[in-house]
């Protein structure tokens, strides 16, 4: 499937070095880092390039340089850089090209800008199973309990993901159902945990099918356990609105940045929130939704209230209180009912004939639901959040500009679970994935290796990596999850594509976990041509 486009030999014939590093020389390279970068033995040792499909290319850049300190000495520095490029072709071209690799597609749908979309492992947050028979097992063993003072055991260890035809011998762990939302407790009164949706490595996701081309980790989701303490989130439960193959699977009950790219072919990068959200009843208008904390006193006809809002309001009488857990309903309440909201939810209240309706079919939750608002770009196809904005109008975003409500939404740092952004834009420099739009209507993924300084890659802070987006041609970025999440695998990579001969096959990055092993995410952004 794979041709090499072009791979560089950091030495010419005549043993001199190269010199086009393709607009990356050591000046650029010292405002990714935020330090001085010596001109000297500035190297691009690798230019490893590969065209996955027709429209579609990997690339894979590493450097090494010299840092110079404020006292003049030098120390060895690198940087792994990993891009997915999606040009922006006419359906016209990429449809004959896409017919012959892909023979096994019957029928090809509108190709107009990219072809991917964005998935959540566990398929849906209902239950629909879309990791083709992929199932899940929990070590019982290894729950919170609540004598514990470490908390934040790392829960995502302790689950796998298996063949359906596999079952771990050990009498520990036992199947869990995936999407029941009853607790589970170890036995004596542990500390209670509900609602496990699945992670799976991307290098699993690749090999899964032969339709992706390439896989990387994408947005936020609850992962610390006073994330989803409520008993009725979930761990892994995305943060902010997701949508795939046009159907809603996370609303954006929280406002953050996001793209929302359309069946027309157009991606719109903005803050998706509760105003991009209406409500409906079934034979009624539907509602549009807007924040009650804004104005508590004003007509409750379309409030939405979230966990995180601070007290709430007794509704009026004959007010009808809808609590959601991400797009499912859980109870219709009268105007003195419950009013515990899930951290990944919200409460909707509605008056007059939608209240009636509503109360009088209280036992029926399907009646209801909410939905994203019309766009004249026409259908949403897919959608993923995450935040901040490196990159606005071909403009890096840099220090406290990054954390404008316009770029960050309500997204911040020292907000409560689960708006919370902890990390600063110029002193950590981490593993760092990110995808952006091009002017002509393309889109990257960038995956950055961190954690790993001088051998390897010492990552980029996040003004860095605004800088980067920038630099390879981006007029809008948007940070996703980093860290050890950051991870990007390419199908059918071999050996020589691989850094670590020791990683998980596929993976074409070394992952900052471990010795490169990559961790298992809910979230992940897929390449390959849609069905």
């Amino acid at each position: 499937m794979f041709e090499i486009l072009r791979r560089v030999n950091p030495w010419n014939k005549s043993g001199n070095k190269v010199l086009n590093h393709n607009l990356i020389d050591h000046t650029i390279m010292s405002r990714f880092l935020g330090r001085r970068v010596s001109k000297r033995d500035f190297t691009l040792y690798e230019d490893h390039q590969k065209d996955l499909a027709p429209g579609v290319t990997w690339r894979r850049r590493r450097f090494r340089f010299h840092v110079i300190a404020e006292d003049g000495t030098e120390s060895p520095e690198a940087l792994c850089i990993n891009e997915v490029f999606l040009d922006c072709n006419s359906e016209a071209e990429l449809r004959p090209a896409l017919a012959a690799q892909f023979p096994h597609l019957v029928e090809l749908p509108e190709i107009q800008n990219a072809y991917w979309a964005t998935t959540f492992a566990s398929g849906a947050i209902r239950g629909e199973d879309r990791t083709r028979g992929t199932r899940m097992f929990l070590n019982t063993g290894a729950l919170f309990t609540a004598g514990e003072p470490e908390r934040r055991l790392a829960l995502r260890d302790q689950i796998l993901a298996v063949d359906p035809n596999e079952v771990p011998d050990d009498e520990e762990w036992e199947k869990l159902e995936v999407f029941d939302p009853a607790y589970v407790e170890e036995e004596g009164g542990g500390y209670a945990v509900s609602r496990y949706l699945p992670a799976f490595p991307a290098s699993r996701l690749v090999q899964a099918s032969g339709n992706i081309l390439a896989a990387t980790n994408a947005g936020y989701f609850l992962n610390f356990p006073e994330e989803y303490d409520d008993g009725i989130s979930a761990l892994h439960q995305p943060v902010g609105g997701h949508m795939t193959e046009g159907r809603l699977v996370m609303p954006p009950w929280i406002d953050r940045p996001g793209l929302l790219h359309f069946k027309t072919g157009k991606t719109i990068p903005a803050i998706y929130g509760l105003a991009d959200m209406v409500f409906h009843v079934e034979g009624l208008p539907s509602v549009p939704l807007r924040k009650g904390k804004e104005n508590p006193k004003a007509n409750p006809h379309g409030m939405a209230w979230r966990r995180f809002d601070g007290e709430i309001p007794q509704p009026p009488e004959g007010t009808a209180q809808i609590r959601f857990s991400a797009d499912l309903v859980l109870s219709i309440e009268p105007h003195d009912g419950d009013r515990s909201i899930p951290h990944g939810g919200g409460l909707v209240w509605v008056t007059g004939h939608h209240a009636k309706a509503l109360l009088a079919r209280r036992d029926n939750t399907g009646v209801c639901c909410v939905s994203l608002r019309e766009f004249k770009e026409g259908e949403p196809d897919w959608m993923v959040s995450s935040g901040p904005f490196l990159v606005r109008e071909s403009t890096a975003m840099l220090g406290e500009k990054m954390f404008a409500p316009v770029n960050c939404g309500e997204f911040h740092p020292g907000g409560p679970p689960p708006t919370r952004f902890p990390y600063d834009t110029d002193k950590t420099a981490a593993p760092r994935t990110a995808v952006g739009t091009t002017a002509s209507g393309g889109h990257k993924i960038v995956v950055v290796d961190g954690r790993r300084p001088g051998e390897h890659s010492c990552g980029l802070t996040l003004d860095g990596m605004a800088q980067l987006m920038k630099a390879v041609g981006c007029d809008f970025a948007m940070n996703l999850d980093g860290g050890g999440s950051s991870v990007m695998a390419i199908e059918g990579a071999t050996f020589e594509d691989m850094i670590n001969d020791d990683g998980p096959i596929y993976i074409v990055n070394v992952p900052s976990d471990g010795d490169g092993q990559e961790r298992i995410v809910p979230l992940f952004l897929m390449v390959g041509p849609k069905r």
